[in-house]
């Protein structure tokens, strides 16, 4: 009788080694990109992208994590029938302590499709490790930023 189990994995010295069918963290889809920083210019175009992410982002058994949305661009895109506002999670950050060790392992739970993080601010150290555990944990993780308009 052949032990599937055993199939991955070689004896070494007493030590399990995983065999080439698993896949390391290393390795995961590096092709697709996880994390993605969008600039807005407006409150409309804040509405737009909140839809689209939305939409896009829709299965029927995960959420969409939403950390400091626009209470009220959400509100009216409800009111329209645009989104489903019982598949959305909303944190208020002024209200939980919301740090980086906390949006990664949430990413790396995967219980969400996507989380959407409004006006955070990480260096490129935070952003590749956002990028690692969101690629991990199957979450696509979006950074809705103010674009600074300059003045001439």
């Amino acid at each position: 009788m052949i032990n599937i189990n055993k199939l991955n994995l070689k004896l070494n010295n007493n030590n399990l080694v995983r065999g080439s069918l698993v896949k390391t963290p290393l390795s995961v889809s590096a092709s697709k990109q996880w994390c993605n920083i969008i600039q807005v210019t407006s409150a409309i175009e804040l509405s737009e992208k909140y839809q689209n992410i939305c939409q896009s982002h829709h299965t029927d058994n995960k959420w969409i994590l939403m950390i400091n949305p626009e209470n009220e661009s959400l509100d009216q895109l409800s009111n329209m029938g645009k989104i489903n506002p019982k598949k959305i999670l909303k944190v208020n950050a002024n209200k939980v302590n919301v740090n980086v060790e906390h949006i990664k392992k949430t990413l790396l739970k995967g219980n969400c499709s996507a989380m959407i993080l409004s006006n955070a601010q990480f260096n490129q150290t935070e952003m590749n490790e956002l990028s690692r555990c969101a690629a991990l944990g199957k979450t696509q993780c979006i950074l809705l930023q103010q674009a600074v308009s300059k003045l001439h």
